[in-house]
């Protein structure tokens, strides 16, 4: 048995990575995510996840830090993105987990700052997945945004998990727990594909 902290959910947090990697959840350009342990105390995902591991995390990876930000446990660089999960995992109780991606099906709407309708029943009473303002990549003025898109759905956040779009550059959702969170990564992405694909059928 590893003398890690919060083991378990380490483990846990390395089977979600792999499979938003294998299932074109994210890709090379970028993805992390943040799992809330204990009161001040966040499982996050290392700098570079994606395009030096491609997903591939071991439980050591991972990095146990408290909502300063400061690295309790770990020796990995925190992703230039770990201010907007802790804004939002110290915030809101309700939500367990955060989750950044680049879908290969949201992509589009990303692009072209389009929000992502609900179209199946999987979706519905969560609203669309909507857009923030272009802001700059890897600021803490889009780590803010981000998080008063939240306060802006908080009604819905507390209840339910809920996506949103940083345009031209990927997704954060959330959710009570990592299942939670990557089954809404996973429902986003097939309103995506559906709403793409509506007029060839």
């Amino acid at each position: 048995m590893s003398n890690l902290s919060y083991y378990e959910m380490r483990k846990e947090m390395c089977k979600i990575s792999k499979l938003m990697w294998e299932r074109r959840l994210t890709n090379a350009a970028g993805g992390n995510f943040a799992v809330r342990v204990d009161d001040n105390r966040i499982l996050i995902s290392p700098s570079l996840m994606s395009e030096e591991k491609h997903c591939e995390l071991a439980p050591e990876d991972l990095l146990l830090i408290d909502y300063d930000r400061n690295i309790l446990e770990g020796t990995g660089r925190l992703s230039r993105e770990s201010l907007m999960h802790c804004l939002i995992l110290q915030n809101f109780k309700e939500i367990g987990c955060t989750i950044h991606a680049h879908p290969f099906y949201c992509m589009p709407f990303v692009a072209q700052a389009k929000p992502i309708p609900n179209v199946t029943e999987a979706t519905m009473g969560r609203g669309e997945v909507g857009c923030i303002e272009w802001t700059k990549a890897y600021t803490e003025e889009l780590s803010l945004n981000v998080y008063q898109y939240f306060e802006g759905h908080r009604e819905t956040a507390i209840k339910k998990p809920i996506g949103m779009i940083m345009p031209l550059h990927g997704v954060v959702v959330s959710g009570p727990s990592i299942y939670m969170a990557y089954s809404m990564l996973e429902r986003i992405e097939c309103d995506a594909f559906c709403t793409i694909t509506k007029n060839l059928i």
